[in-house]
């Protein structure tokens, strides 16, 4: 039986439907923006096809790596999905795998971010990529998603070793028509390992062997495997070379400037390794060799060092365009402009014009229990010189109540080496269920090692919620307390975000106490299903009494949930619930100082 069709789909989707259509046994991941669809998609499409597939919802892209490795160790085709900043926690899986090879087609999805629209940084992650020699696939549209997707398993496959496949956040979520095809093929075997401890283990000179057979692999690829795609004139005198979405924008302003006779256009699908003898070809008897890519220069560098005898003089790349942002189709136009000496072009019909967008931070859900623990933290370190350590997550989201934000575990990383010099100044760490298991639980144990003051707070919302709310332990009957005690911390405190008050009283009593402590603060996402709102939710409605609301702002500045309303005095009333986007959490009730918000029930 086939399945063939043409669906309006994103490019997460379109890895997922790639990912049933070879017959994928194993997904691993720990996603994030922009590739944290692809699972969810891949567990509502293999339903449809009754197709077996195994998931390791992984605590850290460390452990991914590795379940994935295993899957494909004996014979079954894996998938590992993480964003950029996680190909650092996988590095060191990563290149080991790669003097072992693999025996089923490993594929790693790695959602990449210039212009950090959805990450802490816009780190540049193809340097990873010659020190993995692992090959490196870069689509243009959604349809390759799907393709790329697929050529990277016969790859695979075919050299017995891991490939990469980038997804940038400004192709992620784009929608298009894609054809799929998915085969009910029941040729490949069942998965089994064979030892052979001449791949397996890499000690001494057998490292060094199987690093040999890497780099000859990867040389071979290079030489035998041509997947570019080209246009325009040959014969011209200007060589334009592209990869990723840069080749879109720069095939836009080709042709809107009418440059087609002008250049010669190749665009690098497969990114790494580079075909010499497919760049020998393009830039013989080119005057001027022009780069476009987003980054860090990644082609150009690679195409300097590699193919550096047969280039021209001239070379045009990093020295125009900027190694951070997006490269934006006015960078290129504006260059097409100058270099050719073309006048403003005036498009035919009603054009919109460009406009200076304010960026729209994301907030705190209403309801969320990240709101309540915040406004305890703030009111039990008021009028004090604290420190507040903060993680990623949704807990670092505006209004960035924490003192830094910057990679995951850096909230009682950071602090704890702070605590260990600082003699005047509070401090506490914060992070998530998600990032305490990620690896703050290490940390953790190394402040206990190191017998260090620290007080530590996990907001437990039962889901690593920022990235797709794949499960955390804690979705699970998980003991804290004997986890904790286990490790040696010197006080466990549990306390509730819906109950601020007890929070404030109890943080400030352990403020003057010494040694290592953690505060467990259970309180369920409110996308994720939370028992405790939804019971409330029909029965139970809150009301601000104007004539007891002094308009002290508590609840609106501090507390800062969306539900409520400044209505600036309208009708003689400043201060307003929004019963359609309250969730009847009773965080506002608690900690009104007036007594002017009344709870109704239905």
């Amino acid at each position: 039986m086939t399945f063939k069709s043409t669906l309006h789909i994103n490019s997460n989707e379109a890895i997922a439907w790639a990912a049933i259509s070879a017959q994928t046994k194993m997904v691993a991941h720990y996603p994030g923006s922009p590739v944290n669809q692809v699972e969810q998609h891949i567990k509502k499409i293999k339903n449809r096809f009754n197709t077996d597939v195994k998931f390791n919802d992984s605590l850290n892209e460390h452990v991914a790596a590795l379940a994935a490795a295993g899957a494909s160790f004996c014979g079954a085709r894996s998938l590992l999905i993480m964003k950029h900043v996680g190909l650092n926690i996988a590095a060191d899986p990563l290149n080991y795998i790669g003097y072992t090879g693999v025996k089923g087609g490993m594929v790693i999805i790695v959602g990449t971010d210039p212009g950090a629209n959805s990450s802490t940084g816009e780190e540049d992650v193809h340097w990873y990529v010659p020190q993995f020699n692992f090959p490196l696939f870069e689509p243009n549209t959604v349809q390759e998603c799907y393709d790329f997707t697929l050529k990277a398993y016969a790859l695979s496959e075919k050299y017995e070793i891991p490939v990469l496949v980038f997804l940038p956040g400004r192709l992620a979520y784009n929608y298009a028509p894609v054809e799929i095809e998915i085969k009910n093929d029941q040729s490949r075997s069942i998965p089994y390992f064979q030892k052979d401890a001449s791949k397996y283990i890499n000690v001494g000179a057998q490292a060094v062997k199987n690093h040999q057979k890497l780099l000859q692999k990867i040389t071979e690829i290079g030489n035998q495997q041509n997947h570019s795609k080209r246009f325009y004139n040959s014969k011209a005198s200007i060589g334009v070379i592209t990869r990723g979405l840069s080749y879109s924008i720069t095939r836009e302003c080709v042709e809107t400037h009418q440059l087609e006779k002008e250049v010669d256009l190749l665009n690098l699908d497969l990114v790494y390794p580079i075909n010499k003898g497919l760049i020998k070809e393009f830039t013989a008897g080119k005057s001027e060799i022009i780069f476009i890519e987003d980054q860090d220069g990644f082609v150009e560098n690679q195409v300097k060092m590699e193919c550096f005898e047969h280039l021209p003089r001239k070379i045009t790349g990093k020295s125009i365009f900027p190694k951070h942002g997006e490269i934006s189709y006015e960078q290129v136009s504006d260059f097409f402009k100058k270099k050719f000496s073309l006048p403003n072009i005036i498009l035919q019909g009603e054009t919109i014009p460009a406009i200076d967008i304010p960026e729209r931070l994301g907030t705190f859900c209403e309801g969320c229990p990240h709101t309540g623990s915040f406004f305890a933290i703030d009111m039990a370190l008021k009028n004090m010189d604290a420190i507040i350590g903060g993680d990623i997550g949704c807990s670092s989201l505006p209004p960035f109540r924490a003192d830094w934000l910057l990679c995951m575990n850096s909230g009682i990383g950071i602090s704890q080496g702070m605590a260990q010099v600082l003699n005047k100044q509070t401090i506490i760490s914060t992070g998530g269920d998600g990032s305490f298991f990620h690896a703050g639980a290490l940390s953790l144990m190394n402040a206990v090692q190191n017998e260090i003051n620290l007080i530590h707070l996990v907001f437990d919302n039962g889901t690593i919620a920022m990235t797709g709310h794949q499960d955390s332990p804690t979705s699970k009957p998980f003991d804290h307390v004997r986890f904790l005690t286990a490790m040696g911390v010197d006080g466990i405190i549990d306390v509730s975000p819906y109950q601020p008050n007890d929070f404030i009283e109890k943080l400030k009593s352990e403020l003057p106490k010494t040694g290592v402590r953690v505060f467990w603060v259970k309180g369920a996402c409110v996308l994720n299903g939370n028992e405790f709102i939804e019971s409330r939710r029909n029965v139970i409605y809150p009301e601000i009494n104007p004539e007891k609301c002094d308009s002290c702002s508590l609840c609106y500045e501090e507390l800062a949930c969306p539900a409520i309303l400044n209505l600036g005095d309208h009708m003689n009333q400043n201060l307003k619930i929004d019963l359609n986007r309250c969730v009847r959490c009773g965080v506002c009730n608690e900690i009104c100082p007036n007594d002017a918000i009344t709870i109704h029930k239905v």
